[in-house]
C-alpha cells in the first residue's frame, strides 16, 4: 500500500524534482492572464510543444505548492483557463489539496491526485472525476485513513513528464464531455481514434493491488502512433486497449497491453483478449503486448489459444515495438 509523504523537507525536495522534470521540455515562456474573467492574474507559463501542455508553478506562502496545467499553446497576453491543478501541501496531510506525494514499500515516490477538480462549472468536481476518470487507482494510507486516489506518475521515471501530460489531457477531455448536452455532439468523435480518456480502470472497478501502471497509457499511445505510421487506423473503445483497422474498416488485430509479466497479470490479459473478440465479426488476431518475452511454457500456452505476442522496449521516453513489422506481415 502506498503511504502519503508528510515530512516537510521531503515534500520540498520532491516538489523541486517535480518542477525540474519539465524544464528540459520547455520550448518557450508565454505571458498570459491566468484564470477566468473577474479572477485572473498575470503569469508567465511554460509551453512544451512535445507534451502539448503548458504549466505554471509557484509557492503560496503559508498555503501550498501550486501547479496549474493547460492543453494547447496559449496566445501571448490572452486569458487562459486552467485545465487542472496538481498542488501539494507544504507539509503534513491536507485533504483539501488535490495532489500529494506517496511512497511505496520499496521507497519509490509517486504523484497521486484526490480528484478535486476546479473550473467554476456546474457538475465539474470530485464526483465527475470519480465517475469518469480512467487510469491507475490505488488505496493509500492517508495518515491512518484509507483513501482511493489516482496514481498520476512515478517521480524519477524518464517518462514522468509524459505521464503528467497524459493526466492533464484526460482531465481536459472529461471536462469537455461534461458540458456536452446534445447527443448529436457526442457522436462527433472520429470512430478511428485512440481516446486516452478510455484507458485505465474506473474508480468503481478499484482493487487493492500493489504497484502502479503509469506507463500503460503511454505504451498504448505509442503503439497507436506506430500502427498509423504503417498505414493502419487505430482506435479503442473502453473494452479493448487498441484495435488495428484497415482502410476498408476491417478489424485486423486486437491488442491488450501489460506493463509487467507477473503470471496473474498475463493470465488476466489472455482472458481479456479472448473475451474482447467474441463480438468482433472479422475474427482478428489477438495480441498480448508485453515488456519482455515470457518463458517457453507460457508462450506455448498462448500459441494454443491463438494469441500472438508483441514486445516493447523504451527508447528515451517512447515505447518502440521491434517485432511489429513481422506481426503485421502475419496479419496481412
Amino acid at each position: 500500500m502506498l503511504r502519503i509523504v508528510e515530512n516537510e523537507p521531503a515534500i520540498r525536495r520532491y516538489r523541486r524534482q517535480f518542477v525540474r522534470s519539465f524544464k528540459p521540455l520547455v520550448d518557450e515562456k508565454i505571458p498570459v492572464k491566468l484564470g477566468h474573467p473577474g479572477a485572473s492574474m498575470k503569469a508567465t507559463v511554460a509551453w512544451s510543444e512535445r507534451l502539448g501542455i503548458w504549466f505554471f508553478s509557484r509557492k503560496i506562502a503559508g498555503g501550498r505548492y501550486w501547479h496549474a496545467f493547460g492543453v494547447g499553446r496559449p496566445e501571448g497576453g490572452a486569458g487562459v483557463a486552467i485545465t487542472c491543478e496538481i498542488n501539494f501541501p507544504l507539509c503534513g496531510i491536507d485533504r483539501r489539496t488535490g495532489g500529494a506525494f506517496a511512497r511505496d514499500h520499496e521507497g519509490r515516490i509517486y504523484v497521486v491526485h484526490r480528484g478535486k477538480l476546479g473550473g467554476g462549472r456546474k457538475g465539474v468536481g470530485k464526483s465527475l472525476f470519480e465517475n469518469r476518470y480512467r487510469g491507475v487507482w490505488e488505496i493509500i494510507d492517508d495518515g491512518g485513513e484509507e483513501t482511493a486516489v489516482a496514481v498520476v506518475g512515478l517521480l524519477g521515471s524518464p517518462r514522468f513528464a509524459r505521464q503528467i501530460a497524459q493526466f492533464v489531457r484526460k482531465i481536459a477531455l472529461i471536462k469537455e464531455a461534461a458540458v456536452i448536452r446534445s447527443p448529436q455532439a457526442e457522436l462527433g468523435f472520429d470512430e478511428s481514434t485512440m481516446r486516452e480518456e478510455l484507458v485505465g480502470d474506473r474508480y468503481c472497478e478499484l482493487e487493492r493491488r500493489a504497484g502502479a501502471e503509469c506507463d500503460r497509457g503511454l505504451v498504448i499511445r505509442d503503439l497507436c502512433d506506430a500502427l498509423k505510421r504503417k498505414g493502419l487506423r487505430a482506435r479503442n473503445d473502453g473494452e479493448r486497449d487498441l484495435m488495428a483497422v484497415n482502410r476498408e474498416g476491417r478489424i485486423l488485430a486486437v491488442f491488450h497491453v501489460r506493463t509487467e509479466t507477473f503470471l496473474t497479470g498475463l493470465r488476466d490479459g489472455a482472458a481479456q483478449l479472448m473475451l474482447s473478440v467474441l463480438d468482433v465479426p472479422d475474427r482478428p488476431m489477438k495480441v498480448l503486448v508485453l515488456p519482455r518475452t515470457p518463458d517457453n511454457l507460457l508462450q506455448d500456452k498462448l500459441k494454443e489459444m491463438n494469441i500472438g505476442l508483441l514486445t516493447f522496449a523504451w527508447e528515451g521516453d517512447r515505447a518502440v515495438f521491434p517485432g511489429l513489422n513481422d506481426l503485421l506481415s502475419r496479419i496481412a
